[in-house]
């Protein structure tokens, strides 16, 4: 199951309340977390969005504007606010007139965004799922690690190869919360 930050958010903190997180997780294989969009991030949806719906980019449409006042809003609100400024009759006006910020305040305005106070919450459940346990031991053994690398063995802190502990086999890779962590 994927989750990300929209709406969805009202059901989970029902389940929050209540602390029902192992029956949520005894139903799904893994709960994944999808934080909020970053800057980069939001320009290049509404820079593809756009186009895929249809839209020109041009000068008169300031992208950057557009990027910084909708932070705090999922790619989910960022695709529906595309999707009612590019109707089909204004696709066929962009010839002569060119989208321009002020079409997209609007539609966002109409949509709730995601505060930071909600995703700071949202973490919170996450960190108690399987998942979030897992990343969050890696976090700490990887400070760890760090922490006992910086003892002069060499660039990057490694030492030799074939010595760490744990299981020896093949590894997983499990992508979270925009960062790689590799698992044995």
């Amino acid at each position: 199951m994927i989750i990300s930050q929209s709406r969805c958010y009202d059901s989970l903190t029902a389940i929050n309340a209540h602390g029902d997180v192992k029956g949520m997780c005894g139903c799904f294989q893994k709960i994944v977390l999808i934080p909020r969009p970053d800057y980069a991030s939001r320009y290049l949806l509404f820079k593809e969005m756009i186009i895929q719906n249809g839209g020109r980019i041009t000068t008169s449409l300031d992208l950057s504007s557009l990027a910084k006042i909708s932070d705090g809003y999922c790619p989910g609100h960022i695709s529906t606010a595309v999707k009612q400024v590019l109707t089909e009759r204004r696709v066929h006006m962009l010839s002569k007139k060119p989208l321009v910020v002020n079409e997209f305040v609007t539609p966002l305005a109409r949509l709730d965004p995601i505060y930071k106070e909600e995703e700071e919450q949202f973490r919170k459940w996450f960190a108690k799922t399987p998942l979030g346990k897992k990343r969050a031991r890696l976090k700490a053994e990887e400070e760890e690690n760090k922490d006992a690398g910086k003892g002069g063995k060499g660039k990057g802190g490694k030492g030799k190869k074939g010595k760490g502990k744990g299981k020896k086999g093949k590894k997983k890779k499990i992508m979270d919360i925009g960062h790689n962590v590799t698992v044995s």
